[in-house]
């Protein structure tokens, strides 16, 4: 489950409105109202708050309800913050070592924040270094291990989440090795590299690029703009809801490149939209894609 969605889910269980909940925390409404649009992630601040006022964990709203709870009565969810105050537009590179999972967000503020989280690695800020580093227009973002923990413990464990405020966010570059990426409300030129097996775009707008030498499922929810697939001997599948307008063609010369077409994994034409909002693009060599268009609630 989205942030968003976690949150309107949440005012609504109260019977809160938007004001009401917004008198709480002492925000305006119309934050809570881009919050729950997904217009907006909220800072480190805000989340605590709202999970505080909520009688949740920080874990259970970026990472979705099967994250343990922190705190007494919890499972021993650990977490350490590194942030860092910005004020003017930067190009990210963000580079993760081995993790299990790891979240890139827009979010309001001023602040570039890096949160992990583990479930039994209690001394969090000595097993992994968060080092953020900036120089001019550029901004790097490096989570690495000490060698305290093993990569193998890390890839079981390791939950990383990235907060980019949204004012000050140009293009972003990601390379990292994890089971699972996710990225919500970027709204630029975005590069990912490394290895992954699972990426989850939502409310994205822009370039995006997947150079992932393995193997990919992506979802693709309400992402908007160019998609480009780079892939050597893969075979991936991309899912988008039914009713989204793309087009989708496979480029270059070199090389094997197959682009299939399904509806909820039963072969389907072509689309035959043009000036559709999402272009998608497969490169690469002895690769193939599959473009699932998924209806109900499969998104």
């Amino acid at each position: 489950m989205l942030i968003s969605q976690k949150i309107r889910e949440l005012r609504g269980g109260r019977g809160w409105s938007q004001e009401q909940m917004a008198e709480k925390l002492n925000v305006s409404r119309q934050a809570i109202t881009k919050w729950e649009t997904g217009g907006g992630m909220p800072d480190i601040e805000n989340l605590a708050a709202i999970a505080q006022l909520f009688g949740v964990s920080t874990d259970a709203l970026i990472f979705g309800e099967s994250a343990p709870s922190s705190g007494p009565g919890g499972t021993g969810r650990f977490e350490s913050v590194t942030s860092v105050d910005i004020a003017e537009e930067k190009h990210y590179d963000i580079k993760v070592g081995c993790a299990r999972s790891v979240v890139v967000s827009s979010c309001e503020g001023e602040k570039v924040t890096v949160r992990l989280a583990a479930d039994s690695i209690a001394d969090l800020e000595r097993a992994f270094k968060a080092i953020l580093d900036t120089e001019g227009r550029g901004f790097d973002i490096d989570v690495t291990s000490t060698g305290i923990v093993a990569d193998a413990l890390a890839r079981q464990q390791l939950d990383v989440a990235i907060g980019l405020p949204a004012a000050y966010t140009a293009d972003v570059e990601v390379e990292l090795y994890a089971d699972e990426l996710r990225v919500e409300g970027i709204r630029t030129h975005l590069e990912v590299g490394g290895k992954v097996g699972l990426v989850r775009l939502t409310d994205v707008d822009g370039h995006v690029e997947l150079d992932v030498p393995v193997d990919m499922e992506v979802w693709a929810d309400d992402v908007r703009g160019r998609l480009d697939v780079n892939q050597v001997g893969a075979t991936s599948v991309l899912h988008v809801a039914q009713g989204t307008a793309f087009t989708a063609k496979a480029r270059g010369h070199l090389g094997k490149r197959t682009l299939r077409f399904t509806r909820d994994g039963q072969p389907a034409d072509p689309p035959s939209a043009e000036d559709a909002p999402l272009a998608i693009e497969l490169a690469g060599a002895r690769c193939e894609l599959t473009v699932d268009s998924v209806t109900g609630s499969g998104m």
